[in-house]
């Protein structure tokens, strides 16, 4: 069959035709049936006349249900009954005419056991007629053996849509062998003709080969990270292509289509579940309420700002430097339907005139502050911009936000602060203490809090997205230490549970976030191999550089000398409130604004180390920095 009618749509008035002829044919085929086949031409009159009303009844009947509008290819259970609905339509009218048949022109040759036969007759045909112009067109459009070979893994309702939706796209070259499910009451069952194989380890490895498998379908709403993990690893040595198919909310209009399906990420093996926060618990929070987002245009601040838009905001102004990013985002947002409601101010956070216009014109109530520098390696070279952004940045939000009463603010940090090792991690534990010691402030309305959690998968210059691109070179994937580790959450849970840390922290909290285990560096970078099809060690090499200035083997969320208590949500901890800051610090700090002002590099690290006396620092990593910045997208941090 040419390409070019399997690729269009026959046009609605061929089967409303196509459906007249079976109705017609199937009148006749009664008359037969209840006549024994005898027929006499004095009859052919009446016949005519009979054959002409059923037509006229039949078109009515058609064209009041639209059977003939559905798609003929594409019939399912659904037009079946609209079959039968038509019959029975088909079959009332003809009583009414008969009933309406003064002169009983009709009466002598329709009966209502004829229409009884009718009607059985005229649903058996058209129902026959759709699957035998289904089953042609499948046939005429079916894969070449070479082509993808695929299994759907789930045999629920998930499954059986998946089915249909990839055998109805003739484009996508996909051959389907069957379902995988781990029910044993499934198993060695059919769904539509194809087989329910045990997905079970080596059963499933023995299925892959004989079955010449390259592609799995995830079709399963909820599947555990270890199953994911566990198929992951059968499927990559293999080289067999692993795709996700949407939870149902995520379906367009409540209709699931192939473009929707996507490729298994490193996101989703994750070494724990993801936390799920309802959005009903911070909704109320946010609700009309003016709230600003510095740094909107990055990773966590866009995912906030798309969040925040969910919970019905009086305003949302977003807030940052980056203009083209910015851009992005309010188109965005506008096309979800925010109007009014969206607000975009490009500006530095260390620019205190600008900023102040900013709360003076929106008077916001909730302030998220998540602009920042994080890249570690970068921020030990440019350390003056890293203690005016991260230090005076966050200064000059939280001290207007003192100044406007603002509500509640909240400040994205990361678990770098923690025991620093490193500029960057230093700056943002400043950061902290400037923040708890502006809840001792006579004058504060506002409650000040501090979010810390560690790296964030798929945020802009993270590991991910440097493996991708080292991936896509074809290698080798750079790693500083093979026993490096590092604590890994997903964009969205990390701007749920910052929108979570907002409405339960209090003045001075310093929240933290469950990240469970930490995770290996190395075995990150093995599985986004596997991910991609390749073998790690083979077909993409694994290559160890060394540690870099102000690297840590592994991060801390807290330190040894913080206390902990918990929260409303079990997923966060609160760090009591440290002692009163001593005069010192802010002298200390004056001082390293006047430092950081005049560029004096050098002289950054000693002033941090005399502000933070666990601030453990290799005086001499500046030098050391230059040569090793090809590497720095590398590390990520959560401060965005």
């Amino acid at each position: 069959m040419p390409k070019r009618l399997l690729n269009n749509f026959a046009p609605r008035w061929i089967i409303f035709c196509f459906d007249i002829v079976i109705v017609t044919l199937s009148l006749v085929f009664s008359f037969l049936l209840i006549r024994h086949l005898n027929f006499t031409e004095s009859q052919l009159p009446s016949y005519i006349t009979a054959i002409v009303t059923n037509v006229v009844i039949g078109a009515c009947a058609i064209s009041f249900l639209s059977i003939y509008k559905g798609i003929i290819r594409y019939s399912e259970i659904r037009d079946i009954v609209r079959i039968i609905k038509f019959g029975l339509l088909h079959f009332g009218l003809w009583m009414i005419v008969l009933a309406l048949d003064k002169n009983k022109t009709l009466t002598r040759q329709i009966s209502i056991p004829l229409l009884l036969v009718n009607l059985s007759v005229t649903i058996f045909l058209m129902v026959l007629f759709r699957l035998v112009v289904k089953e042609i067109y499948f046939m005429a459009q079916a894969k070449p053996a070479a082509g993808n070979r695929a299994l759907i893994f789930g045999a629920g309702m998930m499954g059986q849509i998946t089915k249909k939706v990839l055998e109805q796209d003739i484009r996508n070259n996909i051959t389907l062998v069957g379902f995988v499910d781990d029910s044993q009451y499934k198993i060695g069952k059919k769904i539509e003709g194809l087989p329910i194989y045990s997905a079970v380890g080596d059963n499933l490895v023995a299925l892959i080969k004989e079955k010449r498998i390259n592609q799995v379908y995830i079709a399963i709403n909820h599947l555990s990270v270890d199953r994911k993990i566990a198929l992951t690893d059968l499927c990559a040595p293999l080289k067999v292509k692993i795709n996700v198919v949407p939870h149902a909310n995520q379906w367009t209009k409540g209709q699931f289509q192939k473009n929707q399906v996507r490729e298994m990420n490193i996101e989703e093996l994750l070494q724990r579940d993801e936390i799920i926060l309802p959005g009903n618990l911070t909704r109320a929070n946010y609700e009309n309420a003016s709230v600003l987002v510095t740094g909107a245009a990055g990773s966590i601040g866009s995912e906030i700002c798309r969040q925040l838009i969910k919970h019905n905001v009086k305003r949302l102004v977003m807030l940052d430097q980056a203009e083209s990013g910015l851009f992005d985002l309010e188109y965005e947002l506008r096309q979800k339907g925010m109007t009014n409601a969206l607000h975009c101010e490009v500006a530095s956070v260390r620019d205190y005139q600008r900023v102040k216009k900013v709360f003076i014109t929106y008077q916001p109530d909730i302030v998220f502050h998540v602009a920042a520098y994080k890249h570690v390696p970068l921020m030990e070279y440019f350390c003056s911009e890293a203690v005016l952004t991260n230090i005076f940045g966050t200064k000059v939000i939280a001290d207007l936000s003192l100044l406007f009463s603002v509500k509640k603010f909240v400040l994205v940090s990361t678990d770098k602060a923690v025991n620093p090792t490193n500029i960057m991690g230093a700056t943002k534990r400043v950061s902290e203490i400037y923040i708890q010691s502006l809840n001792d402030r006579v004058e504060s309305n506002t409650e000040f809090i501090t979010t810390r959690f560690g790296n964030v998968l798929g945020s802009a210059g993270s590991v991910v997205a440097t493996f991708n691109k080292q991936i896509a070179q074809g290698g080798p994937l750079t790693i500083t230490h093979p026993d490096i580790t590092r604590y890994f959450m997903t964009i969205p849970e990390a701007a749920k549970l910052v929108l979570e840390a907002g409405k339960i922290g209090k003045s001075g909290d310093i929240l933290l976030f469950d990240m469970g285990q930490p995770v290996k560096i190395l075995d990150l970078a093995k599985r986004m191999i596997q991910l991609a099809g390749y073998v790690p060690g083979k077909d993409i090499q694994i290559a160890f550089t060394q540690l870099r200035p102000g690297e840590k083997m592994y991060e801390e969320l807290f330190k040894d000398s913080e206390e902990f208590a918990e929260t409303d949500h079990p997923k966060i901890l609160r760090a009591k409130k440290c002692k009163d800051t001593s005069p010192q610090f802010y002298e200390l700090l004056n001082e390293l604004q006047e430092t950081a002002q005049a560029h004096k590099n050098e002289m950054i690290a000693p002033l941090l180390k005399r502000m933070l006396p666990e601030f453990a620092h290799d005086i001499n990593s500046v030098k050391k920095t230059v040569p090793i910045l090809q590497n720095v997208e590398e590390e990520n941090v959560a401060a965005q």
